[in-house]
Parts: C-alpha cells; sequence; structure tokens
C-alpha cells in the first residue's frame, strides 16, 4: 500500500482570455491560508507496472486563487478515486506516473445561497422572479441555472515524477503537475481551467 501520500501545490495557474482573446494560463495569487494540502492519502498499490489507486485520506481541500483582474476563484483541490499508473515496475528518480481523478462538486446540496435556494432543500426559485418563470424565452437560460442547482463531478489529471527515493524507509517524493476544473457555482457558471504544480511525497508499507 502507499500510505501518508501528500500533495502540496507551489503555484497555481488559471486559463484566462488574455487581451487579444488568446486563452492562456495567468499566474494567481493564492487567499487560501494554509489549508491548501491534500495529505494522509492512502490506497492499494501493484506493481508491474505500477498503478496506486486512491481510496482515503484528506483528498480534498477548498482552495482559492485570485487573478491579476481581481476575480476570486474558488476551486475543489483534489486527487479523488485518482488511479496513477507508470511504465516500470520500482520506484526510482526520474520515473513519472500519473492518471486522471474525479472533481466533485465545491458545495455540496445542502448549501443555500444568498437568495435561500439549495439542492435538496431551501427554495425553488427567488421570490422577486414568479413573472418570468412563466414565459420560457429570453434570459430563462442564466435564471434557470442559478435556481437549478446541480452537483457537478468534473475530471482532472495529474502527472508525478519522483526524485527521491529512500529504500530503507520505503520513501518516496517528487513534484507534480495537476490540472482540473474549478467551481462551477452548483451549475450556475462554466469552470476554469486550474493547473497546479508542487510537490509530493508517499511512504510505501
Amino acid at each position: 500500500r502507499m500510505t501518508n501520500m501528500c500533495f502540496e501545490p507551489k503555484s497555481f495557474a488559471v486559463e484566462a482570455e488574455t487581451d487579444g482573446g488568446k486563452k492562456e494560463f495567468v499566474t494567481t495569487k493564492l487567499m487560501t491560508r494554509q489549508t491548501y494540502t491534500l495529505a494522509f492519502i492512502d490506497g492499494p498499490l501493484t506493481t508491474n507496472p505500477i498503478t496506486f489507486k486512491e481510496e482515503d485520506g484528506m483528498d480534498h481541500q477548498p482552495t482559492t486563487v485570485k487573478l491579476p483582474n481581481a476575480e476570486y476563484v474558488p476551486f475543489l483541490f483534489t486527487v479523488k478515486s485518482l488511479l496513477a499508473k507508470g511504465e516500470g515496475s520500482e520506484f526510482k528518480p526520474g520515473f513519472t506516473w500519473g492518471g486522471e481523478f474525479e472533481v466533485p462538486s465545491y458545495r455540496t446540496g445542502g448549501f443555500l445561497d444568498p437568495k435561500g435556494r439549495g439542492m435538496y432543500s431551501g427554495y425553488d426559485q427567488a421570490v422577486a422572479l414568479p413573472a418570468l418563470q412563466a414565459d420560457g424565452k429570453g434570459g430563462q437560460e442564466e435564471l434557470f441555472k442559478e435556481s437549478n442547482k446541480v452537483f457537478d463531478i468534473g475530471k482532472g489529471a495529474i502527472e508525478m515524477e519522483v526524485n527521491k527515493v529512500n529504500a530503507e524507509l520505503g520513501e518516496i517524493g517528487g513534484v507534480f503537475v495537476s490540472k482540473q476544473p474549478s467551481d462551477t457555482d452548483m451549475g450556475a457558471k462554466a469552470p476554469k481551467t486550474i493547473l497546479m504544480k508542487g510537490i509530493f511525497y508517499g511512504k510505501v508499507v
């Protein structure tokens, strides 16, 4: 098994449209204080080729970064249900492995927005808008998305490179690059793409 695996991002970039209408990753400022690292992650590890399946641990952390234009981008930093594979059967410096994982919704179903609307509790719609609900035409889409809360599950991917191995203690360490969608505000907004780079650690038992 792999135990006590942890991930600490060192940089966060968000895909945003620049002045020329091109999309590129812009650097951001981290707003979350100390609670943006994942830790105590464990799961079964099989060899030939090396495969790790994430099962348990502090595998998600709500994190917020700030774009240069002062827009806040909240996202759920996670490696939930990660299935990581690599070529080869032993960890050694230079070994690369990675895979896809699930990104659950930043908010869960019981969350109520400022107008008291929630997924499985709270109001169905904002009370001041009864007339707008009837015609099903212009401007409805936005209102509907805001009122119809959904639990979006996205997909992310991570690549890791081992650069330190302590065979006596069964410990590995290295760097990772992870790409995942941001918060959709329960279906109301289009998710942005977050690119994180950082360091990871794990213990093989």
